[in-house]
């Protein structure tokens, strides 16, 4: 199998936590705070126009909530799960 030698820029410069995710703080504190004190919704639904961080916002929430070690309801990027 040939090995690309190239990384697309999205796989690059994704977020890699809440913090990372620009304009969107409100969406990120409360997500955060969700996680902090167990209080997870059984469904989310991330609407809005393209580019405004929806798939990059639910793939930190995926890494946070299925981290061993989470840091203030944020993925510590660390263990094997993140």
């Amino acid at each position: 199998m040939k090995t690309l030698a190239y990384t697309a820029l999205y796989r690059e410069w994704r977020p890699k936590n809440f913090e990372d995710v620009v304009g969107q703080e409100h969406i990120t504190t409360t997500l955060k705070n969700q996680i902090q004190n167990d209080r997870i919704a059984h469904a989310y639904l991330f609407c809005g126009t393209r580019g405004t961080g929806k798939t990059s916002t639910a793939k930190v929430m995926a890494k946070a909530l299925n981290c061993l070690n989470p840091v203030n309801g944020e993925p510590c990027n660390e263990c094997e799960m993140c």
